[in-house]
């Protein structure tokens, strides 16, 4: 009798083992799945980020070109404003999912942003050149943030 309440024992203490194991290796998976899908939006964020930017770049030296050149640049001005407005988003997400990344993203912002009225076409060169190596270096920055 006693060696059956122990084989019974034996057996439930195996069983809420094994359940124990089970269950501590699914949470490790599903915490695992969770951090490759948030590091996952975040790189689609960064990326987004960055299209924007360069998009709104693209805009912002075809206008500034235009204005300096004395030509007519209504259509260019409200095509920069469009791009623009679609940073906003994407700067967001960056910033929320990578907090660490905000002063990355505010540089390259404003360094878009920077190629408004320059008064040269060498000052509107350099200010595209700014850009460029501000959204390098949000980047570099997410890369290693993010371990890629």
């Amino acid at each position: 009798m006693i060696g059956t309440i122990i084989a019974i024992i034996g057996t439930l203490a195996g069983s809420a083992l094994t359940a124990l194991v089970q269950g501590r290796q699914q949470r490790t998976a599903l915490a695992g799945s969770e951090t490759m899908a948030r590091r996952q939006a975040a790189v689609d964020a960064v990326a987004e980020m960055v299209a924007a930017v360069a998009a709104h770049r693209a805009a912002m030296w075809h206008r500034e070109s235009l204005r300096l050149k004395g030509e007519d640049w209504s259509e260019a001005r409200a095509a920069s404003q469009a791009t623009r407005a679609a940073i906003s988003a994407p700067a967001v997400r960056v910033q929320v999912l990578v907090p660490d990344l905000r002063t990355a993203v505010d540089t390259a912002t404003r360094a878009t942003y920077a190629l408004r009225g320059t008064e040269t076409t060498e000052a509107l060169e350099a200010a595209r050149t700014a850009s460029l190596e501000a959204d390098a270096q949000l980047i570099s920055e997410a890369g290693r943030l993010l371990g890629i």
